[in-house]
């Protein structure tokens, strides 16, 4: 008996410390507007922000990869005007630009929305580069149903104490959306312990 305490107080306290450092995940399927969306959510610890980095650049590297047009890149500043970057679809762009938006301290991170353009669809002719720029969903929408973007990756970062909560809606047309999804849950099989959330 005297044993037994101490090994199951060692016990709890690793998995407590398995538990601080999972990653927590979720993966949802909406449709609005005529439009479908995933969003994926990820609440990571802060020990572990690096590799949950790697592996989302890995994600939309792909993704632009499989898609296979111009990506535009919308950084948005509130109140100011947007900071714009044309990416050809190919993964090592792609990958290092999404590495180093999400890598940025907080002063400097803000939310980013990535769009693929039609063949011959300029980024300034999607979005006015001297005017401020804030997300609005429904236009956003409209500019996918009309044609002018084919697909869209809205995400941020919430920093907190002990973790960063990272929340990533991408917008694409129904029969588009199957492999995007499939390459959402590869990315969270690939993080070692996470869990999904509730």
């Amino acid at each position: 008996m005297a044993i037994a305490a101490p090994v199951t107080a060692w016990r709890r306290r690793a998995q407590e410390r398995q538990r601080g450092s999972a990653l927590l995940g979720s993966v949802r399927r909406h449709r609005k507007q005529g439009i479908d969306s995933l969003r994926l959510e990820l609440d990571v610890p802060n020990s572990r922000w690096k590799e949950a980095v790697e592996a989302v650049a890995s994600m939309l590297a792909e993704t632009a990869a499989v898609v296979d047009r111009t990506v535009g890149c919308i950084g948005i500043v509130p109140g100011e005007e947007p900071v714009l970057v044309a990416l050809a679809p190919r993964r090592d762009p792609v990958a290092e630009r999404a590495r180093g938006v999400l890598s940025s301290v907080p002063p400097h991170r803000y939310p980013q929305l990535w769009v693929t353009l039609p063949p011959g669809t300029y980024l300034a002719q999607v979005v006015e580069p001297a005017v401020p720029f804030e997300f609005d969903e429904s236009r956003l929408l409209d500019l996918l149903r009309a044609g002018a973007i084919a697909h869209a990756v809205r995400f941020e970062i919430a920093t907190g104490v002990v973790s960063e909560r990272l929340r990533l809606v991408v917008y694409a047309p129904r029969r588009e959306l199957r492999p995007l999804v499939a390459i959402a849950r590869g990315v969270l099989s690939s993080l070692a312990d996470w869990r999904a959330q509730r």
